[in-house]
């Protein structure tokens, strides 16, 4: 279920944009682009994750000659990521399922001829995971491991809030026509969110009496590092 507060959130978001376009034209002349795109992400110690169609809006662009500034937005399925700063460390990942929402504010130079425009961009990317479920198979397998126990069975959940950090790649576009193309993305990124993890779990030894303890671990987070790769199209004006 989607909260008021991401709600409030996506609003901001909204209105900084608006701003940030009227800002632009005011500066001067500027080229404008869109793409609609299908982006899969390949996250380290994490499984594959697809966007949700067609909430995947990438290469919004303002350009000033060969400089300018893109930006977009993708609503991601997200079937497992990596937490870390845990008291362990995990082999399988422990957030997810659930839906994330990527941001990318990126300055980029592109190089353009009449076939293809390749472009490098880096920057700033934004995440909201939008009620993340903690895996309790993949946790209980860590925490048996941890305590050195036959068995451990958790009860826990992740209080996730607004993640920040960054985003490198390069793109090229190819050109069907004067207003359209077809554009290959390959992005590497870093987004770490805060995601405290609260709860209890129960184990122990299969000969010895079963132990209950807290699950407080406030400085955990959920762990998005890994590959992007976008196939897409661009429309210019």
């Amino acid at each position: 279920m989607v909260t008021k507060t991401w709600i409030r959130s996506l609003g901001n978001l909204f209105r900084q944009r608006v701003l940030l376009v009227l800002v632009l034209c005011a500066l001067g002349r500027v080229s404008f682009g869109q793409g609609l795109s299908f982006s899969y992400l390949v996250p380290n110690k994490g499984y594959l994750s697809a966007p949700i169609s067609p909430f995947s809006i990438r290469g919004v662009g303002y350009y000033f000659g060969s400089v300018g500034i893109e930006t977009g937005g993708s609503v991601y399925s997200m079937t497992g990521l990596e937490m870390d700063r845990l008291p362990f460390e995990a082999e399988r990942p422990l957030a997810g399922p659930h839906f994330s929402l990527l941001v990318p504010v990126e300055l980029a130079f592109k190089l353009e001829s009449k076939i293809v425009t390749w472009k490098v961009r880096g920057g700033a990317a934004g995440i909201w995971h939008l009620n993340p479920r903690l895996n309790e198979g993949n946790f209980d397998r860590a925490l048996r491991k941890y305590e050195g126990w036959d068995v451990a069975n958790a009860t826990a959940t992740i209080d996730a809030s607004f993640g920040l950090g960054w985003i490198v790649g390069t793109s090229f576009e190819w050109h069907i026509s004067r207003q359209f193309s077809v554009s290959t993305e390959f992005s590497y990124l870093s987004v770490p969110a805060n995601a405290a993890l609260l709860g209890s779990y129960v184990g122990g030894s299969m000969a010895g009496p079963l132990e209950t303890r807290t699950i407080d671990f406030s400085d955990a987070r959920i762990n998005l590092e890994g590959l992007e790769v976008s196939v897409g199209v661009t429309l210019r004006k």
